[in-house]
């Protein structure tokens, strides 16, 4: 018995080269929710403009944008985006997969800092929201964006976790490699079982960002 859990341990995280097959499926999953974060920052600052506008037309298209971002659903995105020329471009299934959960974040990440911004216009006068809307992005988005570090940090797990799904475009993040060396093994559920394991460790580390980010805001650490 304890022979073959440590036949498992090694074989799965150690031997022919699995811990560093590991490593670089974690980068590969970090760096597809870092760069998505990044265009989702970018896409919902752009749509929460459109969709605060007093002009209807802006705020239609702002609308339909956002819903056509969330609504589509990922693992279809992905597979579409992989038929089409980028799925043939050099690490194109990484770019795929940064383009997909980037603007599924963004649509989601639009309807909270829209939600925000409204939610603190409604508090203020006219004349102070004009005010609001010429310093949009410089002052208004950033403190609506750490009044909402809370759904913010919520997003960010949830596309941690479904980030899981890009080995079906050829992506060989962390899931992809723990399964593929599970397969190798024979160990597929231990293997399956520590990747659970390396992404729990992965919101752990994203839970304590955050809080550390909400304690420097607010002089606060957060329960």
């Amino acid at each position: 018995m304890i022979r073959r859990i440590y036949d498992a341990v090694y074989q799965n995280l150690i031997g022919g080269g699995a811990y560093l097959r590991i490593i670089k499926g974690c980068v590969f999953t970090l760096l597809i929710c870092v760069l998505a974060l990044c265009v989702a920052g970018v896409l919902a600052a752009g749509l929460s403009f459109l969709r605060t506008s007093e002009k209807k037309l802006l705020r239609r298209i702002g609308v339909a944008v956002t819903f056509l971002t969330k609504g589509t659903p990922v693992y279809l995105a992905l597979l579409l985006w992989y038929y089409t020329f980028l799925g043939g471009m050099h690490r194109g299934g990484l770019l795929i997969a940064v383009l997909v959960f980037g603007l599924y974040g963004g649509g989601h990440l639009t309807d909270i800092l829209t939600r925000g911004v409204k939610k603190e216009t409604s508090r203020r006068n006219a004349a102070v929201n004009r005010r609001a809307r010429r310093e949009f992005f410089s002052a208004l988005l950033p403190f609506v964006t750490e009044q909402s570090l809370f759904e913010i940090k919520r997003l960010v797990c949830i596309l941690l976790q479904m980030s899981s799904v890009v080995g079906v475009i050829g992506v060989n993040d962390l899931t992809r490699v723990m399964l593929a060396n599970g397969l190798r093994t024979r160990f597929p559920f231990f293997a399956l079982f520590c990747a659970v394991i390396f992404y729990l460790v992965l919101q752990l580390l994203v839970e304590a960002l955050f809080a550390n980010i909400g304690k420097k805001l607010t002089g606060e650490a957060e329960e």
